[in-house]
């Protein structure tokens, strides 16, 4: 199920031990000079860490080096800084202020948010970031775990959002897309874990939403599938309980495995035609719905059907070849 339950709070998760590696005195974390990186967790749940400059000697930023700091609330990263892995500052939701000094040749700062020198990718940003609309990707993990952002538009430029974006943002309940925009692809379990979000409207522009993109919202109850897209990748909504304001478009070929497992209000929904495939356990544990029919197109079939209604036309196994037991394993 991933690093935490559909219904989490992190701070219940799970208890660490408190981990700071350097000195912290007044709340700023005291780094020697001479130190060239920090490694992962080098912080972690430091409740005392409030600002963080690093010397110049520091030149890479591992994946969590940071991590769990709740009363972080500044970041400046300082010139000699060329490598900031995904997920640097993971669990730090106050954070509020992201500063890059001017002369460091790789990142830059703009709008609480830091960037690749060219502005083109969105490294990692924090409960006050506003999107630039110079960014065409947002990186893996670039908000994950930020749990104060309430709101968040993507502008036209974006491109790409990667695998875990903003996961765990439980607080975010607006999310935007500019119409005109150019994202195509919503990478891996991107949104996952954002129980406030009730309504989403996906550009036209998008052709692929990856795996668990929305799993485990489980208080979204609308959202689009554009007409480009073909595939419904795994668990996309996995354990959206009350999702119920959505249509397939007749675009759609195949639905993967564990799609709208725990989706239990569909109630109406229509499978088009031009589906092909539908994975294992895509309608597992979302009650008895007569009203959801697997089309006579319908080529391929998965293991457990039993919430949705099958025509007598389709007969399984001679039409429809079901899947191996235990072919899929839940990546979320």
């Amino acid at each position: 199920m991933g690093r935490f339950a559909s219904n989490i709070s992190r701070n219940q998760a799970y208890e660490k031990m408190k981990k700071c590696k350097f000195e912290i005195i007044e709340g700023k974390c005291v780094i020697p000079e001479g130190v060239t990186e920090l490694q992962n967790r080098s912080f972690s749940n430091c409740d005392k860490l409030k600002e963080v400059s690093l010397p110049s000697t520091v030149k890479c930023i591992h994946n969590e080096a940071f991590y769990d700091c709740w009363g972080l609330t500044s970041v400046e990263i300082s010139a000699g800084v060329t490598t900031i892995e995904p997920g640097a500052f993971l669990g730090c939701p106050g954070i509020e202020t992201i500063r890059v000094v001017e002369d460091n040749p790789v990142y830059k700062s703009v709008a609480n948010c830091c960037l690749t020198k060219d502005g083109k990718t969105l490294v990692f940003g924090c409960k006050t970031s506003v999107i630039p609309d110079t960014v065409e990707t947002i990186a893996r993990s670039a908000f994950q775990w930020c749990e104060e952002l309430a709101a968040i538009h993507i502008p036209p430029s974006v491109k790409s959002i990667n695998s875990r974006a903003f996961f765990g943002c439980l607080s975010l309940r607006r999310l935007t897309f500019s119409d005109n925009g150019f994202l195509a692809e919503i990478g891996d379990d991107s949104f996952s874990h954002c129980p406030a979000l009730r309504m989403v409207t996906l550009p036209e522009s998008i052709t692929g939403i990856g795996k668990g993109a929305f799993a485990h919202c489980i208080n979204l109850w609308s959202i689009n599938i554009p007409q480009s897209v073909e595939h419904i990748a795994d668990g996309t909504f996995y354990n959206c309980p009350i999702l119920s304001n959505f249509t397939l478009p007749d675009t759609v070929t195949s639905i993967g495995h564990y799609v709208f497992c725990g989706c239990q209000d569909l109630e109406g929904l229509t499978i088009p035609a031009s589906v092909k495939s539908i994975g294992s356990h895509a309608f597992a544990q979302c009650g008895w719905h007569e009203s959801i029919k697997i089309p006579g197109t319908v080529e391929y079939l998965g293991a457990d059907v039993s919430s949705i209604y099958v025509p007598e036309e389709i007969v399984i196994p001679d039409k429809l070849d079901p899947a191996p037991k235990d072919s899929y394993e839940l990546p979320f």
